[in-house]
């Protein structure tokens, strides 16, 4: 049985900020596990508690949320300019379906947060980062998320 370590500093990746970006974007992730041909990824992210988020995106697979630590708090950017701030609370369970869900921003709350997420896609597509008008700017797949995972690891960028 492989046990979750979060004290182990060697596999999280430091994702930087971003001086290009018009929000605070700062988070590290680890990658726990993959299987390719059946499109599935499970990995955590740690926020800290200094605001940072993950990239604006929207979610392409099928993903499944389990807040294990702190409070995430979502930002749902409506069609009409709009958005909408939730909260998830440590032991918050969520099953989201994909392209059915609206474009958003996460980080941590005053404690950070630390969230797990699987992610069922078929096709390998995970999510659609996007820029401020909500346009597509990257589509991250599970190959490519394996890609920055391994490439930020052999670079030394891990937490």
């Amino acid at each position: 049985m492989t046990q979750f370590n979060d004290n182990d500093k060697s596999e999280w990746l430091n994702v930087p900020e971003d001086p290009d970006l018009s929000y605070d974007m700062h988070y590290e992730f680890k990658v726990l596990g993959w299987d390719r041909e059946k499109g599935e990824i499970d990995f955590v992210l740690r926020f800290a508690a200094d605001g940072g988020h993950c990239q604006r995106h929207r979610h392409l697979a099928n993903t499944t949320i389990l807040v294990l630590e702190g409070e995430q708090h979502l930002f749902d950017l409506k069609p009409d300019g709009g958005v909408e701030h939730r909260t998830r609370n440590a032991g918050a369970y969520h099953r989201g379906t994909g392209p059915e869900t609206l474009p958003h921003m996460e980080r941590g709350g005053a404690e950070g947060a630390l969230v797990y997420y699987q992610c069922q896609a078929d096709d390998g597509r995970l999510f659609e980062f996007l820029d401020d008008d909500l346009n597509v700017i990257e589509e991250v797949t599970i190959d490519t998320l394996l890609e920055t995972w391994e490439e930020g690891r052999r670079a030394g960028l891990a937490a």
